[in-house]
């Protein structure tokens, strides 16, 4: 299968020079599972305006975080939102990380914004309300590292929700077996994260920066997640 890694986001460029770009951790992540498939990776750079021709290019799409808000004034976000739309109109499989799974639910229908409460940041965890045959049944709670100040407040029709916590009520969703969004950052590492933290402690706070990097200290389920998102893409695998 050839999955589209839409990048819609870059990594800070105050961060140090030993932290890839989010396709490349996407990759990282990815390469530590085996799978019955195989799967091949292009990064497109939908955040310079880049998006394929046409949505037949792709066997599925991956949409990556992102500095950008959904409701922000950038000139990729329009066409990224009529993207997506015919994506899941061609019924071709689609994850959203972050940002990405904003995008999804705001184009689809639901609604995402800034979030009064502040950062969600560090390992947070979040418990399995939902079920899709991609995750384990037994599965109850995910601890997965976070890093953000919107959130999806309003679940796009046809939607379920997946996970939610305390602080974010749509932490993950699914609409049929189809999509799979999730606020949570399953290529993310603690170093990468704590290095983030470092850049941006006077925004998230002193308080809740410290509360975060202690988190960070604790085991997270990102790799079980990776390979989840690998199964999700697997169930789409085209006829040979």
């Amino acid at each position: 299968m050839h999955i589209a890694i839409l990048e819609a986001g870059r990594t800070n460029p105050n961060m140090p020079a030993e932290f890839h770009n989010y396709p490349h951790m996407f990759e990282i992540l990815f390469a530590i599972h085996t799978s019955s498939v195989n799967f091949q990776f292009s990064s497109i750079p939908v955040i310079d305006g880049v998006l394929p021709d046409t949505v037949d290019e792709y066997d599925g799409y991956l949409i990556t975080g992102s500095a950008y808000g959904v409701y922000d004034d950038a000139p990729f976000i329009p066409p990224l939102m009529e993207f997506i739309r015919a994506i899941f109109n061609a019924r071709k499989p689609l994850v959203g990380v972050c940002f990405g799974h904003q995008a999804i639910a705001h184009a689809l229908g639901g609604n995402a914004e800034k979030f009064p409460h502040g950062w969600g940041i560090g390992i947070m965890r979040v418990h399995v309300v939902g079920t899709a045959d991609w995750i384990p049944s037994d599965t109850q709670h995910l601890d997965l590292i976070h890093v953000h100040q919107d959130q999806v407040i309003t679940l796009p029709p046809e939607a379920i929700r997946l996970a939610q916590s305390d602080f974010c009520q749509n932490a993950a969703f699914a609409i049929g077996k189809q999509v799979f969004a999730m606020q949570g950052h399953p290529e993310f590492t603690p170093a990468y994260t704590n290095a983030l933290i470092d850049i941006r402690e006077d925004k998230i706070g002193k308080e809740r920066a410290a509360t975060a990097r202690i988190s960070l200290q604790k085991p997270h389920d990102g790799c079980q997640v990776g390979g989840w998102i690998l199964d999700f893409f697997a169930a789409h695998k085209p006829a040979a």
